[in-house]
């Protein structure tokens, strides 16, 4: 019997963006010592995305600004041609005829592969805030909350962390207290190997005490197990160094397994870019996962979290600082999957100088509650919205 292909179609009418521009609070980036933080800079620009269809409901995504405003407006174009909106939703058709090979090979070649084999090649820069919309969107649909079209939520809440730059051991004390103030039970802290380790940690655990615990990200800046091993040794003799993210370049897997019996803090990878994800598992180089990714969609990040389960692994999801919606999406992206029990860094919304949201999510005892209603359950400030734009595009159905 032939195989017959599953057809979700919506009818989707026009696609709002917006381009917005909201820092990091000066206060609680990186202390000036250490430089500009990357947040403060060039990601303070968010890609706001609202997806409407032809019976009123809407979906909001968050992203990375990417590509031209021209670009962006003929991709939208390409989602809103009739029918071209259908399952699987993790390969949406944003590319435009004739697009460069690397980047979208062509299909009209009898040599092409299956899509399925090649989805790095077809992970648009919009895939991840499109489908996130679409996604919310058809949740409204349902009525039902953004996790109970996944299969419902495994917690109400997300464990998540504070966060803080490269800072100084008095600019830490600071941060940790606030975070204490928040509802924070941990922070995530950017480092690199010349930095003042030992003495954050001690500044750190010194006015928050010992329960207070740490991920510490070099963003592979610790360079090689024997550059390191003296300092990370040191650190872990804390107590409360928890988690040691991608200490090494992540092409030293070797250097990562051999890490991982020398302390007692769980050394874990950020899965990028996700065709890595299986390298890792293999090389044992991992006690736990960091998922994400710029232009990942939500699909696909379920694909990933689903693997590591099989492997055991615990997960979290990664954030970029995002603000409100980005977050929410998170939230429940993370509530959906079993072992998303890691702590995440979706900190966002406190630390740039606005959230976009009506109403500010809630932390509790160290976590985040998933936001309950329909779809993401949030509703998205539009004067704040308009007030932090930067360039504004609508693009309407053909």
């Amino acid at each position: 019997m032939a195989e017959k292909s599953f057809q979700m179609s919506l009818e989707l009418t026009a696609i709002d963006s917006w381009v917005v521009h909201v820092p990091l609070q000066a206060e609680w980036a990186s202390s000036p010592e250490f430089g500009a933080h990357e947040a403060g800079m060039e990601s303070s620009r968010r890609l706001i995305v609202r997806i409407r269809d032809a019976d009123g409901f809407s979906g909001w995504g968050e992203g990375a600004v990417a590509l031209s405003e021209d670009d962006r407006c003929s991709s939208f174009k390409q989602l809103l041609r009739p029918g071209a909106c259908r399952a699987p939703l993790s390969i949406l058709p944003l590319w435009e005829t004739g697009g460069n090979y690397w980047l979208k090979p062509e299909d009209n070649s009898r040599y092409s592969p299956p899509k399925h084999n090649i989805k790095h090649r077809l992970r648009h820069p919009l895939q991840k805030v499109c489908e996130s919309a679409i996604y919310e969107l058809l949740a409204k649909r349902a009525g039902v909350r953004l996790c109970e079209l996944w299969g419902g939520p495994w917690r109400d809440s997300v464990l998540a962390d504070y966060w803080m730059g490269r800072v100084t051991p008095e600019h830490a004390e600071r941060c940790a207290r606030r975070a204490l103030e928040l509802g924070f039970r941990g922070v995530k802290l950017k480092t690199t190997l010349e930095d003042p380790n030992v003495e954050r940690l001690e500044a750190i655990r010194n006015a928050a005490g010992e329960s207070f615990k740490v991920t510490v990200d070099p963003n592979g800046r610790f360079y090689r197990l024997d550059d390191a091993m003296r300092t990370l040794e040191e650190m872990d003799a804390i107590g409360n160094m928890a988690i040691l993210e991608d200490p090494f370049p992540r092409f030293h897997l070797a250097e990562f397994a051999s890490l991982r019996s020398k302390l007692r803090a769980r050394v874990a990878v950020h899965i990028d870019p996700p065709e890595s994800l299986w390298s890792v598992i293999e090389a044992r180089a991992a006690g736990g996962l960091n998922l994400s990714h710029p232009f990942q969609g939500p699909g696909e990040w379920r694909q990933d979290a689903a693997v590591a389960d099989r492997a055991n692994l615990p997960v979290w999801h990664g954030s970029s600082l995002d603000l409100g919606i980005g977050t929410a999406h998170q939230l429940h992206l993370a509530a959906s999957a079993p072992n998303c029990t890691l702590p995440g860094d979706q900190v966002g919304p406190w630390l740039r100088e606005d959230s976009l949201l009506k109403e500010p999510l809630t932390v509790k005892d160290g976590c985040i509650v998933v936001p309950d209603g329909p779809g993401l359950g949030i509703q998205v400030d539009e004067g704040a919205l308009d007030n932090r734009c930067v360039t504004y595009l609508n693009v309407s159905g053909i």
